[in-house]
C-alpha cells in the first residue's frame, strides 16, 4: 500500500468514526437537523428493493413498515436560509440601481 493510499483509507476511517459526533453536535448548534435513524433504513430498503430484494428478510417487518411510513422532516430550516432571511431583513436598502432617483 503507498503513502496515498494508506492516508486516503485514513482519511475515509477518520470521516466515518467521526461523522456521528459531530453530526450530533452541530444538530445541537442547530446547524443540521437531528439524526434520524428511520431515514437510514429508507435508504436500505430502497436499495434491497432496486436489488429485487426482500428488505424484510434484512431489516424485519417493523423497520419495514416504518420506513414505508417514513416522511421526511420539513420543519427544519438549513443555516443558511435562515441567514440569507436575517440578512435581507436587517438590510432594507434597495440596491444601488434603484437607490438613484431617475430624472428625466
Amino acid at each position: 500500500m503507498s503513502n496515498a493510499e494508506a492516508a486516503g483509507a485514513a482519511a475515509v476511517a477518520v470521516g466515518y468514526f467521526l461523522k456521528p459526533p459531530v453530526h450530533k453536535l452541530l444538530a445541537r448548534l442547530d446547524l443540521a437537523p437531528d439524526p434520524d435513524p428511520v431515514a437510514h433504513d429508507v435508504r436500505t430498503v430502497a436499495f434491497l428493493e432496486a436489488l429485487d430484494l426482500d428488505p424484510v428478510d434484512a431489516l424485519g417487518a417493523d423497520a419495514v413498515a416504518q420506513a414505508s411510513a417514513w416522511t421526511s422532516a420539513s420543519s427544519w430550516v438549513p443555516f443558511r436560509h435562515r441567514l440569507r432571511a436575517a440578512s435581507a431583513l436587517a438590510s432594507r436598502r434597495p440596491i444601488g440601481s434603484q437607490s438613484r432617483m431617475i430624472t428625466a
